[in-house]
């Protein structure tokens, strides 16, 4: 009995001492559905408090970003329409009126701050809060007419007090637009000030954008920026600690010029966003899976905290025309079928427009399936790296875009979107799930998760994430590199060779070639790598980097150039296009040209067949669906430890034009789980039913979705 007694006790202490739950914040419980019509372009008390809280509440929204605060021209003290110490006029309380209106409805209230956008008269009231350039001048031309602040300068202390007076309303979070430094920003005494006792050495210049001396600028600017958000959530929290706190992150791009890097500031915010689904333009151009590609990105940098992609309903940069009812459909659901909550920009002039009725069916729906959307993670087997620091240190052509107002010329020569990009299409359209991790996974999180990761001219690395990339080879990780991968070092100087050069088998010449206008590659020996391409000549890649064969096999190589396009058939050059080595029990696939800026320009047939044999042979697929076209992007994920999976089947496919304004529905589409993996029961959430289990003649559990049109979930229950 007494050793009985002293096992009771044990035990009892035992489970006393289990660590509690952590409690769940509210922007942790659901996805949200956020909307922000932009009323700081017009008058904020337009509409009466309650009508706008129910408009929102009646297309499902369940938060929101509120603009509270006029900026016509820019943000100033002028029209807060709220009660401040700062106000330079007093308005109308509508913050205090809304508030309440917005909670009897069930929305959540955060407050869109802007804080990189000021009337250059309130500039020139604070000429020391001013962001200065290298030329010794304040920063001006902001949104055409505007100007920035800094915020090393008293500037801050403003903001901190505008914040502690919107958390007294009782507001659920605050979003800050910006801030940013500006691409020959910020100069002001303040910074040099900062900046010399923290390196005993004046600024260097940014128009030298490698080395350590730039290095050393970015990393000041970014610590900068992160302890102004540590300090911004911290006088929120000491107020109300579940007031949560975000901003405007990162871009898929080089974010240099405006020093927000995601992953050394998530970790003063509650939530990470971006602006992955803002399209415009001739949308021909722009990827049609870009918000999914964003949030792909975020969840890797997130973490473990929620993200949001911020999309935009117009077509920019026409603010009032709606994009049509297919391409609203589409943003939503890449966002959510890659596990981020939605933020809808809105306008007034939106509020009786029928595309509006898109965005309010896809909110009904999340919130119908709430629990499908949290708790997810992703169980692709293939990897892409979107290297951030190339983009940012690289001596090619610049990504994407360098600051928030100009967008630079740029050459096509080592053009890292466009290689991100095409080998993301080309991996999408083969229906291979996949994730988007960055450098610092490269350098120091898991990476055996991955049977496959896939390397769009990650130019730039260190020799930590090399070390660990060749290990993860190895031990059996399977590569995919292209153009110039690993041949800088993570500041952007050149090295002597390829830091993976053991990896890749080659050598380089020091010389790249192109561009190849008419030019081609020739298969010299059979390999998985080219089944599926028939050809005797291929389309040679628009440039290459010259190498030379040390131990690698080499089953296609580039041709002589021609002098014409009619010059003749062309010889075969000493130049390997594609290189591929086996080592340790891992296999290197690396092709010397930019594989990706060529699918991206010509979506040739042969390059998204390498890339499907790539990904097929490495990674054999976690699920197989067929009968439908490549436009059908593939989401594979998990809940419940893996007892259920969820497919996500996002239908791009339109008439061949952009703007979507219709989606062709596939039918009959075949889902198969690979071996081994079991399940109880099917079923869709989209046109909800259930589906019928079977066995194809390989044991492999089946089912068939009979229609699919912008958007379906097939769940799978074990």
């Amino acid at each position: 009995m007494k050793r009985i007694g002293l096992l009771v006790v044990f035990f009892s202490g035992s489970l006393l001492a289990q660590p509690a739950a952590p409690t769940l914040r509210w922007w942790q419980k659901e996805p949200l559905r956020i909307s922000d019509i932009v009323t700081s372009m017009d008058r904020i008390d337009g509409v009466p408090p309650a009508e706008l809280a129910e408009w929102k509440a009646s297309r499902g929204f369940n938060a929101e970003h509120l603009e509270i605060m006029g900026m016509e021209g820019g943000l100033d003290d002028q029209e807060f329409y709220f009660k401040s110490k700062v106000a330079g006029r007093v308005n109308r309380d509508y913050l205090g009126e809304y508030v309440k209106e917005a909670h009897k409805r069930g929305i959540r209230v955060m407050i869109y701050f802007n804080v990189h956008w000021y009337r250059t008269a309130f500039g020139a009231k604070h000429p020391d809060w001013q962001q200065i350039t290298e030329s010794g001048k304040p920063v001006d031309g902001v949104y055409d007419n505007g100007t920035d602040f800094c915020l090393n300068t008293p500037w801050r202390e403003w903001c901190f007090q505008v914040l502690r007076d919107l958390a007294a309303y009782g507001v659920d979070g605050i979003f800050y637009d910006g801030p940013v430094y500006r691409a020959e920003s910020c100069y002001c005494n303040y910074c040099r000030a900062k900046y010399r006792k923290l390196y005993g050495e004046e600024m260097p210049s940014k128009q030298v954008r490698r080395g350590l001396p730039f290095k050393r600028l970015l990393d000041f600017q970014v610590s900068s920026m992160a302890e102004y958000f540590k300090d911004s959530n911290h006088v929120l929290k000491s107020i109300n600690p579940n007031i949560a706190f975000y901003t405007n992150g990162g871009v898929r791009g080089a974010n240099w010029a405006t020093a927000r890097i995601n992953r050394a500031l998530v970790e003063h915010e509650d939530l990470l966003g971006s602006e992955g689904g803002f399209i415009g333009g001739d949308l021909t151009r722009v990827p049609l899976w870009k918000p999914g590609l964003t949030a792909r990105m975020l969840e890797t940098q997130a973490g473990g905290k929620p993200t949001v992609i911020f999309s935009a309903a117009a077509l920019k940069p026409w603010t009032f025309s709606l994009l049509p009812k297919p391409e609203l459909r589409l943003l939503y659901a890449d966002t959510i079928a890659n596990a981020a909550s939605v933020w809808m920009g809105l306008t007034s002039f939106d509020f009786k427009q029928p595309e509006i009725d898109a965005i309010a069916e896809m909110n009904r729906l999340v919130a119908k399936n709430a629990s499908y959307y949290t708790g997810t993670r992703s169980e692709a087997k293939v990897a892409i790296v979107w290297s951030e620091t190339t983009a940012n240190f690289y001596s090619g052509s610049p990504a994407q875009m360098i600051d928030i107002d100009r967008i630079p010329s740029r050459t096509a020569v080592g053009n890292v979107d466009q290689e991100f990009s095409g080998v993301s299409e080309a991996l999408l359209r083969a229906h291979i799930p996949f994730d988007v991790i960055d450098d610092v996974t490269l350098e120091r999180e898991p990476l055996s998760r991955y049977s496959a990761i896939f390397m769009p001219n990650v130019a730039c690395m260190s020799d930590q994430a090399a070390a660990r990339v060749k290990e993860y080879v190895e031990k059996g990780g399977n590569l995919f590199a292209t153009f110039e991968t690993s041949l800088y070092d993570d500041t952007g100087i050149r090295r002597d060779n390829f830091a993976l050069a053991s990896l890749f088998g080659v050598t380089d010449n020091k010389r790249i070639v192109g561009p190849t206008r008419w030019d081609f590659m020739k298969p010299v020996s059979q390999h998985w790598m080219l089944e599926g391409t028939y050809r005797e000549l291929l389309p040679s890649a628009t440039y290459y980097v010259r190498v030379k064969p040390e131990g690698a096999e080499v089953p296609l190589r580039f041709t002589v150039p021609l002098k014409g396009r009619y010059d003749g058939v062309p010889p075969v050059s000493p130049d390997p296009a594609l290189a591929i080595k086996q080592t340790g029990k891992g296999t290197a696939v690396y092709f010397a040209g930019d594989f990706g800026n060529t699918v991206a320009a010509f979506r040739l047939p042969e390059f998204l067949r390498m890339a499907a044999n790539a990904a097929h042979r490495m990674a054999p697929a976690p699920v197989e669906v067929s009968n439908i076209p490549g436009s059908v992007e593939v989401v594979w994920r998990s809940q419940q430890n893996g007892h259920r999976k969820l497919l996500h089947l996002v239908n791009f496919t339109g008439e061949m034009t952009r703007p979507i304004t219709r989606v062709l529905p596939a039918r009959n589409v075949v889902v198969t789980l690979p071996v081994g993996e079991s399940a109880t029961k099917a079923y869709t959430l989209v046109h909800p039913q259930p589906l019928t289990l079977s066995k194809n003649s390989h044991g492999r559990v089946t089912v068939s979705v009979p229609r699919v049109d912008e958007y379906e979930v097939v769940v799978f229950e074990k």
